[in-house]
């Protein structure tokens, strides 16, 4: 009888289940593998939306060089600076800059749809949208581009690569790039970029860090030979920096 109570003790002390202390150095455990992981999920997730926006964009590099191959190597013109691409815009909520950006343009008037056919490639998947307009989300809800091309005006020492639809006949708005004279120093001509290169500097504001490596904000850019690169502007590079004629010898044009 006093054997069998011994057993019994033994079947409900081997039941009993984990201690205080037990849970407590488990949970700790699973913490530090939290926080061992997760940051490399977060690299991880940040390298795939890297790759998508640079797919993207190489493919619409093809569709520009698609285009001035059947335009006498002119580059397209449009009206509005989201307008080269996308869809029509879906954020009611933007109108006034929607109709300036060009979001009120059609797909079927945007050149470069015809050449791209699936619109979802004007869509950065890291699109956070813009610090000049906080009423929308992404730049794609708000004028259906989340990529901006330097549009009309030569600015930040990038010569412009389309016209203004709407500009004069036979004025410097209206008339877009050529190719040839993009292959002359291609490898260093900005095309187009993600859309707070331009003249969004507030690197502060969340909306325009789309890509962050190491602390550092950085926009992926399209160049006149095809690539795409994923490109630190100075910290430096201001309104001031509107007025500066574009030089091929500079870092960009």
């Amino acid at each position: 009888m006093q054997a069998h109570s011994h057993s019994s003790a033994r079947r409900r002390s081997g039941n009993a289940g984990f201690t205080l202390i037990e849970l407590l150095v488990v949970i700790a455990i699973i913490a530090i593998l939290a926080a061992m992981l997760l940051p490399a999920l977060a690299r991880a997730k940040a390298q795939a939306l890297k790759a998508q926006c640079i797919s993207n964009q190489k493919q619409i590099g093809l569709a520009y060089k698609m285009y001035a191959d059947e335009h006498l190597s002119l580059y397209p013109v449009h009206d509005g600076w989201a307008a080269v691409g996308g869809k029509l815009w879906t954020n009611a909520n933007v109108a006034g800059n929607a109709a300036y950006y060009g979001g009120r343009v059609a797909e079927t008037n945007r050149p470069l749809n015809q050449y791209t056919g699936n619109v979802e490639i004007y869509h950065c998947p890291g699109d956070h949208g813009d610090s000049l307009n906080t009423q929308v989300k992404t730049c794609w809800e708000g004028w259906g581009n989340s990529y901006l091309v330097e549009w009309a005006n030569d600015a930040f020492r990038v010569a412009k690569i389309t016209g203004d639809s709407k500009a004069a006949v036979g004025s410097a708005q209206a008339k877009p790039i050529k190719d040839s004279e993009i292959a002359r120093k291609a490898s260093n001509k900005i095309i187009q970029g993600d859309w707070p290169w331009h003249a969004n500097r507030d690197t502060t504001a969340p909306q325009t860090v789309w890509h962050n490596f190491k602390g550092k904000r950085y926009e992926n850019m399209l160049f006149g030979d095809g690539h795409v690169e994923s490109y630190v502007f100075p910290k430096a590079m201001d309104d001031t920096w509107l007025s500066i004629a574009p030089d091929s010898n500079f870092s960009w044009w």
